[in-house]
């Protein structure tokens, strides 16, 4: 997939949604993380894309969801998290060792296809279906506890994982973020730039003043994280009140930030943490396989 453009966010969410990609047909097996002439770990190439990345409070660690199944970076290497292969898409933390995805079965998944909601809460270990298998892909999907949004071409909300609630019919989100002190609130990326809702996706209103978002992250009840499509890095420490350009990264493929106030990118080559607030970025892993 190609990485997100200025002012087609809405476009390029719905592609994402309608379309059935990534669908694995061949062995995922890793071989054990080499390092690049830097020093930096590679996400070995059997992974392919990275589709989305989490970091767990648990550990403070980097997860990412590939088209390989989960990986989790640990200083200079990068390995497996459980035995499945299962083509991530969505993917989302909701609390600590809590994780929500949605995407294909590998092989040896025993699995529908697509798996719709699936749910981990053991840090990626294993995976369990909720619902919606055989019939949806989420391809954008955020979480906090155990309410979960989705966005498959139409935006869905449910608290249960089980029964879901159409949301606001007006809103195309390229990524959602949710409040992890208040899951009813959640934030949606869109070309006119990010919307608010206060009664789970029912509704939604612009955060007026703040710049064009694609991807948002809300790691603490009033720190909100946001990338431009160009890669200029935001952050809002009132939850989306007012807002300051922190730094600037490549285009962005994906995107995380941490309770400890740290800030990861992904590009289609490489992804890069700030431990300084946004300000600067140096890279942790090289991508052979593409960003998104």
């Amino acid at each position: 997939m190609s990485r997100i453009r200025p002012l087609t966010l809405a476009a390029t969410a719905l592609a994402l949604a309608t379309l059935t990609s990534c669908s694995s047909t061949t062995s995922v097996e890793l071989a054990p993380s080499e390092l690049n002439s830097a020093g930096i770990p590679i996400v070995p190439a059997e992974a392919g894309h990275v589709h989305g990345m989490a970091m767990n409070p648990t550990d403070g660690k980097l997860y990412l969801g590939t088209h390989g199944g989960t990986l989790v970076v640990d200083d200079d290497t990068i390995t497996r998290v459980g035995d499945t292969t299962i083509d991530l898409m969505g993917f989302a933390v909701a609390g600590a060792d809590h994780f929500y995805s949605s995407g294909h079965p590998g092989p040896g998944d025993d699995l529908p296809n697509p798996v719709g909601l699936i749910e981990s809460t053991d840090a990626g270990e294993t995976w369990q279906p909720l619902s919606m298998t055989g019939e949806s892909d989420f391809h954008t999907i955020g979480a906090a506890g155990n309410q979960v949004y989705g966005f498959n071409g139409t935006l869905l909300a449910t608290d249960d994982g089980q029964n879901w609630t159409p949301g606001s019919a007006d809103v195309t989100p390229a990524s959602l973020a949710v409040d992890p002190e208040a899951a009813e609130r959640v934030v949606a990326t869109t070309e006119d730039g990010p919307m608010l809702s206060t009664d789970s996706a029912a509704t939604f209103t612009p955060l007026d003043g703040a710049p064009v978002l694609v991807y948002v992250a809300w790691p603490t009840a009033d720190r909100l994280w946001g990338v431009s499509p160009e890669g200029a890095v935001h952050l809002s420490a009132d939850a989306g009140e007012t807002w300051t350009e922190t730094g600037n990264v490549e285009a962005p493929a994906a995107f995380a930030a941490g309770e400890d106030g740290s800030v990861v990118v992904a590009t289609e080559t490489q992804i890069l943490t700030s431990t300084d607030g946004g300000t600067t970025f140096d890279p942790v892993a090289e991508i052979t396989g593409g960003g998104h």
